[in-house]
């Protein structure tokens, strides 16, 4: 794949993952549960695995050639 193509592929995974986290996010909070029960929840988890593990992995590409 090309770059242009790999960022949109992640602009587009992020955007989804973020509404999925943002929606499980507000109905917790509407519950009453912490912020930090939120962000440990699976959509929490997905999300923040989705904006670690695709820059783990342009960096490792980066940086051995």
């Amino acid at each position: 794949m090309n770059t242009p193509t790999i960022i949109v592929m992640l602009l587009t995974l992020w955007l989804v993952m973020g509404l999925g986290f943002l929606s499980a996010y507000v109905n917790m909070r509407r519950k009453g549960k912490s912020p930090y029960e939120s962000w440990t929840s699976y959509e929490g988890l997905l999300f923040i695995l989705s904006v670690i593990l695709p820059l783990i992995i342009l960096i490792y590409t980066a940086v051995s050639g």
